[in-house]
């Protein structure tokens, strides 16, 4: 009940929140409509702006100059429609249905203006065609609009002044018409055919942008080609585009939110200072350049214009960058974790910019006033970001957990709306980016698992639509494709896009997470540094924004502005090409690098030596450049790094670090068995062994019951069996004390399996003083168990009782435990060869373990495996799946098929040709590895029967991996089935004493 409480009076003070912030805003906004009506001296544009006009230039030749500026007059048909769509609202009362145009004026012409930065947006004026005007009530009736441009005559303009003038006075007679007024007046009119243009617009934009991505560009690059060619600047197709900004608009917060959300503060502090100083570097590089060439291209264009062009080039696009880093299999590399950090960093800092514009755009303002969006801006992020991942994450968490499971997920979206519309108004209204707000609302809940999970899980759908629409409408619709054919343009468009080449020498900040390998082709500090690099010069839509708000500001001209988006445009089809590119080839050279050193290129039929590749699974709290520690140690221990990845375990400041290396131990060889020699390992240990398979299944169990039985005081286990109270356990006294204990029936091999793991003197009995201690009886219980799950030797491994991390083999110490003299002598030396190997690979990889914990920590947790870079399985998979083969049967008719000569044998380019030619997803390198494992003699071809050999030992494997995995299922069934046993044993005996009694 008193959840139910706390629930219902958080969901109260949630609405009460929201509708006071809605109030707020609304009395703030009607406190500005008021102060403007009040003034009589001002005039009121179509954007609720307060403009001197400047002297001398009428509103009807500022519309004129707008139209030529913006849409030049190629043919007289699109001049004279371009210019009949800008026009002038005199009307205050209605001035909402024209959009804002900018000032294309020079520096001494340019009016003091009272601009908002939220004018960010549709810089141009359109006006919708009569039919597509809302009819409105009397007593809200459009006002009279002129047309006239620069151009147009008084007669013309009086023409047209009496045609709308009659038109208005039609809609008020209808307006009349009804005993009950108006239908209209109370419905929104949209007529099919806008319906349907709407419905091609998204449908453009959606299979432009798949287009694109296809081509290896991103996705909005296609999306803002629909923009253009439909919207306003070329077929002005498309209805209500006002209405479409403003959803694009929308999207751009949700995006900011999304942005927010997914912050990830554990990946700032991994990647250390470096990011940070690639963020702040790559703000202020293109920065500078662009002031230099925005100031070279015209000395009078002044300080205030050429820092907006600059600033247009100083984000990096982190969707752009990322998506390429996805696709070339980069992003949970430490180089895509460092470029994902810091375009982190530049985006706050764009944000910072954004906000700064507010007061550049003035007419010489008080000193003070330059400083209040800085001091606002890095206030807020460091008083509400700080809160955001310290104590407001906490409390949240807090009274989610007193909501009932079901209302918890509608609780939390109720607060980040509440969070989300207190904290625009009180961003935009302190002269800050209200874009910083909603980046700062997300930020709250990126250190919430369960929210961070649910915003993304929720609104995946919805923000690739809002985005589609904001790259399409929001951006598209101001690209100035018209301007595009002038020499000028073109021209400034490839120098700024030097802007977007500055922060190529980003790449210097690098730290070499690799080493260099000597005489290698393949280099990978250089990768590192060249994607990081090329990824950093990726531009989007911050940088569309701030030279949108450039212009509508009349910072920049509308060739200049033009300019602009043609270098960002081309930033956004070339840096994602070059950089996905670029990675390719990287990725190709590190493989051709590793199949160098692949032994089974080895020409000889024998089984030779090869490197020791170790997989090393390192988990951590997340700390400071936690990332560039492990270069150092794995210098010092000779291990050479073939690949890392890096991904995090939780959110916020204790998220758990996971680092994979992949590396070659440069100070030790191990022997490369082929199948042949895997199989005979494995056949060897089965006979030593000496179990079958119901039984090893049936004492595997009873391994397991028998280590729930044993008490933790570490007192002799086995002297509960003496029932002769002699001092000594025979094997029939443990044979049945077994048995009662367990309630499984033992076969005499299997108690004395038992006997021989304690029997030190080797006498078949168990004295008093070979009595061991508990740990070391669980060890030895172990040691069994996993000598009877006995794996491929190179592919399968299992942990070691003694240290947990350790990922160990059959080590001579497993090797004493097995009767190994009923092997021949050939079988025999070759388990005992591979024991000895098998212990100097667990002693190397204790080493390694111990290192990496010291240098990371007592929290840290390291595993050390044996890693196959050549598993031979791979392609018999490929084979398997494709054409749903489970036989060797079936295998072998697949021989058949590729031996299409019938001669008995095949080879590499046979083996490849057929399965390509076939469709199955293949690679030489592949082919090469299955094909020198089969081939035992190394004759160049193999035969059926070794085909054969090699397909059986491949389903062998295949069955234990599945018997493996039912097994670890299986567990809480196994328990059942046991508890089940005793029970129905326990029924048994108290059946069995009721009939004595009787």
């Amino acid at each position: 009940m008193k959840t139910r409480t706390a629930w219902s009076a958080l969901a109260a003070a949630a609405t009460v929140t929201s509708l006071s912030l809605s109030l707020l805003v609304v009395l703030i906004s009607g406190s500005h409509a008021a102060a403007a009506t009040m003034i009589s001296s001002e005039e009121v544009d179509s954007s609720h702006h307060l403009r001197r006009r400047p002297v001398g230039v009428t509103p009807t030749d500022l519309e004129g100059k707008l139209a030529d500026d913006i849409y030049p007059a190629h043919s007289s048909f699109v001049g004279s429609v371009l210019r009949n769509l800008l026009n002038t609202n005199e009307d205050k009362q209605n001035e909402d249905l024209d959009s804002h145009y900018p000032l294309f004026l020079t520096n001494n012409e340019r009016s003091e203006d009272d601009y908002d930065i939220n004018d960010i947006l549709l810089s141009f004026t359109i006006r919708k065609p009569k039919s597509d005007i809302m009819r409105q009530p009397p007593r809200r009736k459009l006002a009279e609009v002129a047309h006239a441009d620069a151009t147009t005559t008084h007669a013309e303009a009086d023409t047209t002044h009496a045609a709308d003038a009659t038109h208005a006075e039609d809609t008020t007679h209808e307006g009349d018409e009804g005993d009950h007024g108006d239908a209209h007046d109370y419905v929104v009119h949209v007529t099919y055919e806008n319906i349907y243009a709407i419905l091609v617009f998204l449908i453009a934009a959606t299979a432009l942008g798949i287009v694109t991505s296809k081509l290896g560009m991103p996705a909005l690059v296609g999306e803002i080609i629909a923009g253009f060619l439909l919207g306003p600047p070329l077929a002005d197709f498309v209805p209500y585009p006002k209405a479409l900004v403003l959803v694009g608009e929308i999207g751009l917060i949700l995006l900011l939110l999304e942005a927010g959300v997914e912050l990830d503060v554990a990946q700032l502090r991994e990647t250390g200072t470096k990011a940070v100083g690639i963020g702040f570097t790559g703000t202020i590089l293109p920065l500078a350049v662009g002031i230099g060439l925005a100031l070279a291209s015209d000395a009078n264009i002044g300080i205030k214009s050429a820092l907006a062009v600059g600033a247009s080039f100083s984000p990096t696009s982190l969707g752009v960058a990322a998506s390429a880093l996805k696709q070339g299999k980069m992003l949970d590399t430490p180089v895509g974790q460092l470029i994902v950090s810091a375009c982190v960093v530049d985006d706050i800092l764009a944000l910072i910019l954004l906000s700064m514009f507010q007061v550049l755009v003035e007419v010489d303002p008080p000193i003070i006033a330059y400083f209040i969006p800085f001091i606002s801006s890095i206030g807020f992020l460091v008083v509400l970001g700080g809160s955001a991942i310290t104590w407001l994450p906490k409390c949240i968490q807090k009274v989610l957990k007193k909501v009932p499971e079901q209302h918890r997920e509608l609780t939390m979206f109720s607060i980040m709306t509440a969070m989300l519309m207190g904290y625009l108004p009180l961003l935009h209204y302190t002269k800050s980016s209200y874009l910083t707000g909603a980046f700062l609302a997300g930020v709250t809940f990126s250190q919430i698992e369960s929210a961070h999970h649910a915003f993304i899980k929720k609104t995946h759908q919805l923000m690739t639509w809002l985005l589609r629409v904001f790259f399409a409408a929001s951006i598209g619709f101001q690209v100035p494709v018209m301007l595009f054919g002038d020499p000028y343009v073109i021209g400034w468009g490839f120098i700024l896009y030097a802007c977007v080449m500055a922060k190529f020498p980003l790449m210097c900040f690098v730290p070499q997470f690799e080493d260099v390998k000597e005489g290698a082709s393949y280099n990978p500090f250089l990768r590192d540094r060249l994607i990081t690099g090329l990824a950093m010069t990726c531009r989007g839509e911050f940088s569309f924004i701030i030279a949108a708000f450039a212009l509508g500001k009349g910072l920049i001209t509308a060739k200049i502005y033009a300019a602009i988006v043609w270098a960002v445009l081309l930033s956004c089809i070339t840096s994602p090409f070059i950089l996905l590119t670029l990675i390719k080839y990287f990725n190709k050279q590190q493989i051709e690098y590793l199949a160098a050193t692949n032994p089974l290129k080895q020409k000889t039929g024998s089984d030779g030596m090869a490197p020791l590749y170790l997989h090393i699974k390192s988990t951590a709290p997340a700390s400071w450049g936690q990332q560039e520690i492990f270069r150092k140690i794995l210098n010092d221990m000779n291990l050479e790094v073939i690949d890392r990845r890096t991904n995090r375990h939780g959110r916020g400041m204790t998220a758990i670090v996971q680092t994979d290396l992949y590396v070659k131990d440069k100070t030790m060889n191990t022997k490369f068995q082929k199948i042949a020699g895997q199989r005979r390992i494995k056949n060897a240990l089965k006979a030593a062994m000496d179990f079958t398979k119901e039984e090893l299944d049936i004492f595997t169990r009873a391994i397991e019951e028998l280590q729930k039985l044993v008490d933790d005081d570490g007192t002799a286990f086995f002297m509960q069996f003496d029932s002769n109270k002699d001092g000594v356990v025979s094997l029939n006294e443990l044979k049945v004390g077994l048995e009662n204990k367990l309630s499984l029936k033992l076969t005499q091999r299997q108690a004395k399996k038992v006997m021989e793991l304690f029997d030190d003197s080797k006498d078949g009995s168990l004295q008093k003083d070979e009595m061991v201690s508990l740990g070391q009886f669980k060890y030895r219980l172990q040691s069994l168990m996993e000598g009877m799950q006995v794996k491929s030797p190179l592919d399968v491994s299992t942990k070691s009782p003694e240290k947990p991390g350790l990922v160990r083999r059959m080590s001579t110490k497993d090797l004493s435990h097995l009767s190994l003299h009923k092997l021949e002598k050939d079988a025999q030396a070759a388990l005992e060869e591979d024991a000895r190997e098998q212990d100097q690979i667990i002693q190397r990889g204790t080493m390694i373990e111990e290192a990496l914990e010291k240098a990371l920590g007592d929290a840290s947790h390291v595993i050390v495996d044996v890693w196959n870079p050549w598993p031979w399985t791979e392609l018999l998979d490929k084979i398997a799946g494709h054409y749903q083969l489970e036989t060797v049967e079936h295998f072998v008719s697949v021989f058949e098929e590729i031996d299409f000569d019938k001669g008995g044998t095949i080879d590499k380019d046979e083996i490849y040709d057929a399965l390509q030619e076939a469709g199955v997803e293949i690679s030489e390198e592949g082919v090469a590895t299955l094909f020198n494992m089969i081939d035992e003699d190394g004759s160049g071809e193999i035969d059926k029967d070794e085909w054969k050999e090699a397909v059986n030992f491949y389903l062998e494997l295949k069955e234990e991996e599945k018997e493996m995995a039912r097994q670890n299922e299986d567990t809480t069934t196994v328990q059942e089935r046991v508890r089940a046993q005793k029970l129905a044993q326990l029924g048994a005996q108290a059946k069995a004493l009721k009939q004595k009694k009787n």
